[in-house]
């Protein structure tokens, strides 16, 4: 512990941009949940691995590239979702399988790409040479201030879709903004952080903290600390070794983080039923 503390500086600017996109995606997960688009999110998520792989194997320089492509993504994506006559479960579930095995295939490639996509993949924000000044974070923080911008009409469309039709007009415009929103914050995460990574904030404070906390405002502020809670647990943790056969054995940062995420939802949720139920017994 003494040696974790001496050291710091050193894992300070990870612990930041860790801390810091999840809490971005952890607020965006609020409306994704709220809209019944979890599945979708998921699905966008594997796209964007798969426009990080073909940046790389295209050889674009730079971070907007893969930014880019995956807006491009969204187009097709929205349009596939609405076909008549297949459930949207069905094409999101093809879509998923599609580009998590196109991700997976660019491994065949080799060399830069493969340990890039691996990378990408599970992501491991100790041993990743990322900074808090990067292009991308900038990138993220800039979408961010856009959503909340626009965060009260985005709630309008999304509960009440007809009554906005009427008062306001066409709410294609802002549902695009939102899913470029959506995108660019995805690429940003997946690109520094990795794909399970990003998941799992984008999904998990939600699921959390939806059953207890029906306030918008109050559920925002929560989700961003459960997420910050989360990534500053899962950091010490994989800085704790242990000893094994002789060696020292460090667990993976971003798995901590997920384990730690999965856990203190799982616990939650747990609380709540307990508590429901000898509540019930105490009724009857």
């Amino acid at each position: 512990m003494t040696n974790i503390l001496s050291s710091w500086n050193l894992f300070l600017p990870q612990m930041i941009v860790g801390s810091l996109v999840g809490a971005l995606l952890s607020v965006l997960g609020i409306l994704i949940v709220l809209r019944g688009m979890t599945f979708f999110g998921v699905t966008l998520s594997q796209a964007v691995t798969f426009s990080v792989a073909l940046s790389l194997f295209m050889e674009w320089p730079g971070e907007i590239f893969p930014i880019l492509f995956s807006c491009v993504l969204v187009f097709p994506l929205l349009y596939v979702r609405k076909l008549r006559g297949m459930k949207e479960e069905v094409i999101l579930g093809i879509l998923f399988v599609f580009f998590s095995a196109a991700s997976q295939f660019m491994l065949a490639l080799g060399g830069n790409v493969q340990n890039h996509l691996m990378a990408a993949f599970f992501g491991d924000i100790l041993t990743s040479q990322v900074r808090a000044d990067s292009f991308g974070i900038y990138i993220a923080v800039f979408f961010f201030i856009l959503y909340l911008s626009f965060f009260r009409r985005f709630l309008f469309i999304s509960f009440d879709r007809d009554e906005y039709k009427i008062q306001v007009g066409n709410p294609l415009p802002f549902d695009l903004l939102f899913y470029i929103i959506l995108a660019a914050s995805l690429t940003v995460a997946v690109n520094l952080l990795g794909t399970f990574y990003s998941i799992a904030h984008l999904i998990l404070p939600v699921f959390a903290l939806l059953p207890f906390i029906r306030s918008l405002r109050l559920l925002t502020i929560v989700c961003v600390l459960f997420s910050v809670f989360a990534t500053l647990s899962g950091f010490l943790i994989s800085l704790i070794g242990f000893e094994k056969n002789g060696e020292l054995i460090y667990f993976p940062t971003s798995s901590s983080i997920i384990l730690v995420l999965c856990f203190f939802a799982f616990f939650l949720h747990l609380i709540r039923f307990l508590t429901t139920s000898v509540f019930s017994k105490s009724v009857r």
